[in-house]
């Protein structure tokens, strides 16, 4: 691995809040959730657009029916759509078969509404269950997006996906980890950057992960810098940008040429 910074988005709108309750008694609850709806998601893509960075953006399909112009917008200007699940539904916690049934209706939804059938998968709620990824192996999904036990991307094989990579993400790239938190954002950005040029140094793979709402996210004005800052801090070390089914379609191939070679000697 050298070289592979991931720019993602997990678009949630008021979808957490409405897993646990329903949206009618949500009123003055979900606040931050609409604002994914009335303006930050516009101006992420807004900011991604401006500074000319990629970005996998991870929809659940419930949010996805909300916004399917920005849905179309994503594809338009060159991002990646990726699935989120249902409706953050914990898949921990599903059945195989009502699994199977949420991830398939995910999937179509998807497709429908991007005319593109996803190839990458995110857990809603950052759990899976053993079915999860020979569900979606058989649905020709290329890489899972889910786990933070690795620094590094890894097959999925021993998983029941094979073909499949694992992406994984970090908690100290996250902007929800610190916003939770409370830090200032001067205080999240440093931590963000250190966890970056560790990463970089060491493994030359980081997977950043943003969202657009206005309390855990980065849709707000002057939150959104943070986006490109971090970026060009990972050119300096000579990790540009790209889209997580690029980075995966490489590593596939990647390893079918080398077991080539291995035939061949």
């Amino acid at each position: 691995m050298s070289g592979a910074l991931l720019i993602t988005v997990n678009v949630h709108g008021i979808g957490p809040e409405a897993a646990g309750a329903p949206e009618a008694e949500l009123f003055g609850r979900d606040a931050h959730g609409r604002y994914t709806y009335r303006i930050g998601l516009a101006r992420v893509l807004d900011a991604l657009s401006e500074y000319g960075l990629p970005a996998t953006l991870f929809w659940p399909a419930m949010e996805a029916e909300r916004l399917p112009r920005l849905v179309e917008r994503c594809l338009r200007e060159g991002h990646e759509i990726a699935s989120h699940g249902r409706a953050f539904e914990d898949h921990a916690k599903l059945g195989r078969d009502e699994e199977a049934s949420v991830i398939g209706e995910a999937h179509e939804t998807l497709r429908r509404l991007s005319g593109v059938a996803p190839r990458g998968f995110r857990a809603p709620t950052g759990t899976l269950s053993q079915n999860t990824i020979p569900i979606l192996q058989a649905l020709g999904y290329h890489y899972d997006s889910s786990f933070l036990d690795d620094d590094t991307p890894y097959a999925l094989a021993e998983y029941g996906g094979y073909g499949m990579v694992e992406l994984p993400v970090s908690e100290g790239l996250t902007d929800a980890t610190h916003f939770r938190r409370r830090v200032t954002q001067d205080r999240a950005e440093d931590l963000m950057r250190e966890e970056l040029a560790a990463l970089l140094a060491v493994d030359g793979y980081a997977c950043l992960t943003f969202h657009p709402r206005a309390d855990i996210g980065v849709g707000r004005l002057a939150r959104l810098p943070l986006i490109e800052r971090l970026a060009r801090l990972a050119e300096k070390q000579g990790a540009r940008p790209g889209l997580c089914g690029q980075l995966a379609e490489q590593i596939h191939a990647g390893r079918a040429a080398n077991q080539i070679e291995n035939v061949g000697d």
